[in-house]
């Protein structure tokens, strides 16, 4: 499987809890809906559950993307984080790494997690400084598709697991700008919405074109 935003691939970390790796550092939980600021540069480890992680500036929301179990990312106090669901982390502080870089497995699954997540942020700014909305839309949407699409006869279903505000979010646009955009694909008969965090890609070869209108 391929990453996108809404889901990034990791396995690595079962091993490392599996064998306690992080037995001497205290778990942190959110319930659903609860909200934490980081105030200092740590390393967040996700044992269980779903969590979104935005850049915050000015009252402004940028989603950067979706922790599920087994995943990792850098925080720091321009980050909020979301429990989409009930979830169970750590946080990894300075002084947690004196121990933890004695464990080759651990600095191994380190170093690659977080190499992924430079790649899709680095992916992220790209795509805000030189595309236009239509070319965001449209990757998004493929990305989706070679990632967690599932092929129909009639398509490509697509369970996005977010809403259209937070899809907009995702794409650095308000949710009106994105909303007209979904609506011109449904007319040009390249999606089909179902219900609202499911859409259905109709037309892959429109879709890859759509940018370029």
């Amino acid at each position: 499987m391929e990453n996108c935003r809404v889901l990034i691939a990791s396995k690595e970390l079962e091993k490392l809890f599996s064998e306690d790796v992080f037995s001497n550092i205290p778990k942190r939980y959110l319930k659903k809906g609860e909200v934490c600021y980081p105030e200092t540069p740590r390393i967040l480890v996700l044992k269980e559950g779903e969590l979104k992680i935005s850049l915050i500036e000015n009252n402004k929301e940028l989603i950067l993307y979706f922790l599920h179990k087994n995943n990792f990312c850098f925080c720091n106090n321009d980050i909020m984080v979301y429990a989409k669901k009930d979830s169970e982390f750590y946080f990894l502080e300075s002084h947690h790494f004196i121990e933890l870089f004695g464990n080759t497995d651990f600095c191994n699954v380190l170093l690659n997690n977080l190499n992924q997540n430079i790649e899709i942020e680095r992916d992220i700014l790209k795509s805000l400084a030189f595309k236009s909305s239509k070319e965001r839309i449209s990757e998004f949407l493929l990305d989706l598709a070679f990632s967690i699409g599932i092929k129909k006869e009639e398509g490509i279903l697509l369970d996005v697991h977010c809403t259209m505000e937070e899809t907009a979010s995702f794409l650095g646009m308000s949710r009106q700008r994105f909303s007209t955009f979904i609506n011109e694909m449904i007319n040009e008969g390249i999606l089909e919405k179902l219900g609202q965090k499911k859409f259905l890609i109709k037309n892959i070869d429109k879709l890859k074109e759509f940018s370029k209108e």
